[in-house]
């Protein structure tokens, strides 16, 4: 395993709302998490985003619940499902309570050197809706905190799990397959989280140096 840390060179992008272009539901607002109900994107990631809309459907379009994320929503997101870890799982240790949570949500990092993906305005939650604002059947809810959250979990799973394992696998390669094209990273963990320009990205697609860092450190 490498566990070098990727060296992150900032290009300086500015942080944008996200235009109304997409069809924006900032869920950590919805939750009474932060009282700021904009959603916001460093300037590439919105644009790789808009080229990506084209490539849906006639009349599809983005749902997209969150972007860049302060430390302080960070760390009560962390706190949050920590708390319910340990109430699920008294017998584990510090340690699988730490591996156990951070596949879902990052440890609020205040080391500018490894920023939590969200903070540097790289990291984008997202699904797709249809032409009359459904959204897709995904097999699992926006943090679902349970392996059916997992990207691949429709496809090392026998489709004797659920009839609709098949559509759900499809509509989940869709996202996948669309973002990735505009250079976007998925997370193994969340079907529903991508990365263009942070440590994720550049780890996932070989590049030496992370264009954007934390926004706030």
């Amino acid at each position: 395993m490498n566990n070098k840390i990727v060296q992150i060179v900032d290009n300086g992008e500015a942080l944008i709302d996200i235009p109304g272009d997409f069809a924006n539901e900032p869920m950590y607002f919805k939750q009474g998490l932060t009282d700021d109900d904009s959603i916001k994107l460093r300037e590439g990631v919105v644009e790789r985003l808009l080229k990506a809309k084209k490539n849906l459907p006639k009349g599809w379009n983005f749902k997209i619940w969150d972007g860049y994320r302060p430390l302080s929503i960070q760390e009560k997101l962390y706190k949050g499902l920590w708390d319910l870890r340990v109430a699920e799982n008294p017998s584990l240790d510090e340690a699988g309570l730490k591996e156990s949570v951070e596949k879902f949500v990052a440890f609020p990092s205040y080391d500018a050197k490894k920023p939590s993906p969200h903070n540097t305005g790289g990291a984008v939650d997202l699904t797709i809706i249809n032409s009359r604002g459904e959204e897709l059947p995904m097999g699992s809810e926006f943090d679902e905190f349970h392996e059916r959250s997992y990207g691949n979990y429709f496809d090392i799973e026998p489709g004797s799990i659920d009839g609709m394992a098949g559509i759900y696998r499809e509509n989940r390669l869709v996202l996948k397959e669309i973002l990735k094209e505009e250079g976007f990273a998925p997370y193994k963990w969340e079907w529903w989280h991508f990365s263009y320009g942070n440590q994720d990205w550049a780890e996932f697609c070989g590049e030496s140096v992370a264009i954007y860092g934390s926004k706030e450190l």
